[in-house]
């Protein structure tokens, strides 16, 4: 009976276990376990923690039906995995940590250097190069290191002469200076013999360098330099440390203070020691460059210190150079010789022209520019001058432009083309040429005026007195202010006439004759102020007062005054004179007539003679007649000037006068001076 009724409850209990059911996950639920078993399986798996992306792609849009938020995704998958996540020991947590740093830092590390590597590229070799610069400059003095310091001193030279730079050329292209260098000629002052420059540097341990201004003295002086950086004065007795030194820009109480400074600029720091003893040996050789660049005041106190300098170490090679018509043997006595630098023949024009001919556009040639200038006998006699050659190389090269036959008008029209010009970009000029002229004469005016005052380096102007120059003339202009710097860019960068030095913190001229040009146009309409400049200072206004009779305006009065000053420039101006009244002009011409065979300043008198002779006016070809008639007469001792100074006047009908006199050597040697002007006379005698 108890069985039935255990067994009967017991029936009863399975059928009510069997009709309640099991409560069913909610949707809700089900995910927080789908994320937790996620969490979990990325433990077993080690892989990283999934992030938000991650989580919101397994579970994103699940949860959206759920009401579960991205949040709260994170925080139950973060939990489980921590939970899931075995504990670490304090060693492999700790080693763990480090290396995680390490990583990170690594990691930082390498992307600062590839957003970051030209800096650090920069930053690394710039402190190399600072730590190498440091240690040069503090061993270079010493006699371990001399090599070393020589060795860099050549180096700058090469860099700094290796290239004959021609401002006003298209895109500054530079010429090679072994290209363009002629062989210079010089002569002594007693003799006609030509010899080359570097044959006299080799003879003689002491030079006197002069010649016209432009000759060719300071690249001559360069490529001395240049030649040595480079080995090749192997023929000089202890091949000697070559130190060129601008004589304007001496500023040291003490030479020898600017012999150190002069090495320390070219790579050569704290060479004090070095200089005592190559000057104590023989063993520097010293350019000084440009005596006539120091004003009449400031002359004395350098040509002492010069002087002291030589006389203290007379083992010591020196060339000085100085424009001819203002040296006065200030240095007789310190060198050996004294030697001019003559102007280039035909051989040498062309020669120096070559270089150009890559450059000539179709149709011309150096040979067709030689045919030109043997047209234009007061042209050709510039062409002599290697500066202005170079000049009229570029204009005949790179423009339009068309030689005159009067070297006044050379200069007007030359100038101009160089200010006009867009050579450097197709961007146009932003001043017209007349402005850019005003600025110019101003400038040139000023300077000029400064060699009589305590400049010391008067050819160069301080950055802020051009600009203070420049800004006086702006307002006759129609400009302001701002103009200033604009203008004065444009200057120097499309014409060359004036050039930035002294990395653009000083100006100058790009030549002395160019100066004294401007010079003498600002003083155009001022006779009385140019005569008052040239009394005060002949040797300063020499050249600008030629240039000045040689502009369009009648020169009678200014010349008459000079006549009283100076004779010898009086019959300069008058070859160069445009408008000069006959009465002056037989005058100056008769006297000088008279002086023809003189002892007396021959030299000068013969290069006035032939440059009034080459002129086309009636005068020039009644001195040309005249001489004609002295070479004529055998009876007359006059015969052999007459004869130099015809060949000095370049004209081809002088050839055609001197070859009818070939037989007397003396003669033949002024026709032979001609060079190839004589060539198609002697060959038509063949």
């Amino acid at each position: 009976m108890i069985y039935r009724v255990l067994f009967i409850l017991l029936l009863s209990f399975n059928v009510v276990a069997e009709n309640v059911k099991e409560p069913v996950p909610s949707p809700h639920d089900v995910l927080i376990v789908e994320i937790q078993k996620q969490a979990k399986t990325d433990v077993e798996l080690e892989k990283l923690p999934e992030n938000i992306q991650g989580l919101s792609l397994l579970f994103g849009e699940e949860a959206k039906t759920v009401g579960l938020t991205l949040r709260k995704i994170v925080q139950i998958y973060e939990e489980a995995y921590r939970q899931a996540k075995p504990e670490q020991s304090w060693m492999k947590k700790f080693v763990d940590d480090q290396f995680a740093v390490m990583g990170w830092g690594l990691a930082f590390i390498v992307i600062l250097f590839y957003f970051f590597r030209e800096t650090v590229n920069y930053f690394t070799i710039n402190l190399f190069s600072n730590l190498n610069k440091w240690f040069y400059r503090l061993v270079s003095g010493y006699k371990l290191f001399r090599k070393w310091a020589l060795k860099r001193y050549r180096k700058t030279l090469i860099k700094n002469f290796r290239e004959f730079k021609v401002p006003f050329r298209p895109d500054n292209r530079p010429l090679k200076m072994h290209e363009i260098y002629v062989p210079l000629k010089v002569k002594s002052s007693k003799e006609y013999e030509r010899i080359d420059a570097y044959q006299a540097i080799t003879k003689h341990q002491r030079l006197m360098v002069v010649g016209e201004p432009g000759a060719g003295k300071s690249t001559l002086l360069k490529h001395i330099a240049l030649s040595y950086a480079e080995g090749k004065l192997t023929d000089l007795p202890k091949q000697p440390v070559v130190i060129l030194l601008t004589i304007g820009s001496l500023r040291q109480d003490d030479l020898l203070d600017d012999l150190v400074k002069e090495l320390a600029q070219n790579d050569f720091p704290n060479a004090r020691n070095f200089v005592e003893i190559g000057l104590e040996n023989g063993t520097l050789m010293l350019l000084f460059d440009g005596l006539d660049e120091v004003s009449s005041e400031g002359r004395k106190v350098v040509v002492e210190k010069i002087r002291d300098l030589l006389k203290k170490y007379s083992n010591c090679r020196a060339i000085i150079t100085c424009r001819k018509a203002v040296y006065h043997n200030e240095f007789v006595n310190e060198t050996e010789k004294k030697l001019e630098i003559d102007s280039f023949r035909d051989d040498e024009i062309q020669q120096f022209l070559q270089p150009w001919q890559r450059d000539m556009p179709p149709g011309k040639s150096v040979k067709q520019l030689i045919h030109t200038l043997h047209e234009r006998p007061r042209i050709m006699q510039l062409a002599g001058n290697p500066l202005l050659l170079t000049i009229i190389a570029y204009l005949y090269t790179d423009t339009a432009f068309v030689l005159p036959h009067s070297r006044a008008k050379f200069y007007i029209e030359a100038t101009r083309v160089l200010l006009d010009e867009l050579h450097h970009s197709d961007k146009r000029n932003d001043y017209d040429v007349a402005k850019k002229l005003a600025i110019l004469k101003h400038l040139a005016l000023f300077n000029q005026d400064g060699k009589v005052k305590d400049k010391a380096d008067w050819r160069t102007m301080k950055l802020e007195t051009v600009l203070a120059e420049t800004r006086k003339v702006l307002p006759t202009l129609n400009l302001v202010d701002k103009d200033a710097d604009l203008l004065l860019e444009e200057i120097v960068n499309r014409s060359g006439l004036l050039q930035k030095i002294d990395g653009g913190e000083r100006y100058q001229f790009a030549h002395l004759t160019l100066q004294e040009f401007f010079a003498a146009v600002a003083l155009r309409d001022d006779a009385d102020g140019m005569l008052m400049r040239f009394k005060k200072n002949p040797d300063t206004w020499r050249e600008a007062v030629k240039i000045w009779c040689g502009l369009d305006h009648d020169s009678t009065n200014l010349i008459r005054a000079i006549y009283a000053e100076n004779r010898i420039v009086a019959f300069e101006c008058i070859a160069d004179a445009q408008q000069v009244s006959a009465e002056l002009s037989d005058e100056v011409i008769g006297y000088f007539k008279s002086q023809l065979g003189s002892d007396d300043e021959q030299e000068e008198i013969l290069r006035a003679f032939a440059a009034v002779a080459s002129n086309t006016t009636d005068r020039g070809k009644a001195i040309f007649e005249y001489l004609v008639d002295i070479l004529a007469d055998t009876g007359d001792d006059r015969r052999v000037m007459a004869a130099d100074i015809l060949s000095m006047t370049n004209l081809d009908e002088a050839a055609e006068v001197l070859v009818g006199y070939r037989d007397i050597p003396e003669i033949r040697a002024a026709l032979i001076r001609m060079g190839d002007i004589a060539v198609p006379v002697l060959e038509r005698l063949v």
